[in-house]
């Protein structure tokens, strides 16, 4: 039996070694060499941490396990399938890059040597996926808000700008204190110095978020990232794609949510300016009115819809609200209360 325990624990130091090349051929790419603070985890560990990924660990998220361990009092253990081995080393080192943001999840380390590679993040507060039927109007506007800071943070906080590129619902968390976290770096690619787009091998993602250029003639930068949130910021509105049809010409009544409305009872002026000048910057987004805004003109503009109570009317000329935010563009907005010490 000895010769078949130290076959199979060969096995697994080949397939760590191998991913282990992988990751840090990613954290050279995409972190210009500098150290990022990964700890590395035995499998033994992670089966003990999450009692084997047994079933009565699993929370409420596809394939994310409740643990802990002796230096972590609670840990979120995501096990990842084995067809995206060429993809995880990509995750983890963006991952390690965004850890101390408050819009992305704090990475604690990995597992390379599992059969399932796994990335393990701090879980001091309980995370939960993002369930747009289930959020009101202002809980809305502030999902929109974080995602945008953490994209912001993605294109503007290193010396290349990295563009997401695969959004799906499921990639977005919420805390226990209703921040919203990006997850899931796998297809996140950095345009080089000096370009304004790069050019990619397959698409990722879902449909519905893709830009022309991106899903006919692989083609990413960083509007690629601006239409896709464009069409998030649809979905929190409207709820449902099927009322994206003819938007520009319909009644807000038409538009908006019919669920979160009746939930809502009565909405006020002030909502319902904010909910008008809400479709008109995602309509901007999506290239549909005027000129498409930067991902950190998009956060600013939110946060001042959040805060404009007597915005009376969004058809402004060009798809322009009466909300400036090309104003103070040196403000610090974007980045503030974004890292922390980790």
């Amino acid at each position: 039996m000895k010769w078949w325990w130290r076959r199979k624990r060969n096995k697994k130091l080949i397939l760590a070694n191998k991913r282990g090349a992988k990751l840090l051929e990613d954290l050279i790419e995409c972190c210009d060499g500098k150290s990022n603070s990964i700890k590395f985890f035995s499998a033994h560990q992670i089966l003990k941490a999450t009692d084997y990924f047994s079933h009565s660990n699993l929370v409420a998220l596809h394939d994310w396990y409740s643990g802990k361990n002796e230096n972590h009092r609670k840990i979120l253990v995501r096990k990842f399938n084995r067809n995206r081995d060429g993809r995880i080393c990509r995750d983890i080192a963006v991952s390690s890059m965004v850890s101390g943001h408050k819009n992305f999840m704090k990475l604690v380390g990995c597992c390379l040597e599992c059969e399932n590679p796994v990335m393990v993040y701090d879980d001091v507060k309980k995370h939960y996926e993002l369930d747009i039927s289930r959020e009101l109007w202002e809980r809305r506007m502030k999902i929109a808000e974080d995602i945008a800071i953490g994209l912001a943070y993605l294109h503007t906080a290193f010396p290349r700008p990295f563009v997401y590129r695969s959004f799906s619902d499921g990639n977005i968390l919420l805390d226990e204190d209703g921040v919203a976290k990006l997850t899931g770096f796998s297809f996140c690619v950095s345009i080089p110095q000096g370009e304004t787009f790069v050019k990619v091998d397959v698409v990722a993602g879902t449909l519905n978020y893709m830009d022309e250029k991106y899903y006919r003639n692989l083609v990413v930068s960083e509007e690629t990232d601006v239409f896709a949130f464009g069409i998030l910021m649809l979905r929190l509105l409207t709820g449902d794609e099927r009322r994206f049809k003819f938007i520009e010409e319909r009644r807000m009544d038409e538009v908006i949510d019919p669920e979160m409305l009746e939930k809502m009872g009565e909405i006020s002026e002030e909502e319902l300016s904010q909910m008008k000048a809400f479709k008109m910057l995602s309509l901007r987004c999506i290239g549909h009115k005027g000129e498409i805004p930067t991902i950190v003109e998009v956060a600013k503009e939110l946060k001042k819809i959040q805060r404009s109570l007597n915005t009376t009317d969004s058809s402004y000329p060009s798809g322009e609200t009466q909300l400036n935010f090309a104003q103070d563009m040196s403000s610090t907005v974007v980045l503030s209360n974004q890292t922390t010490n980790t």
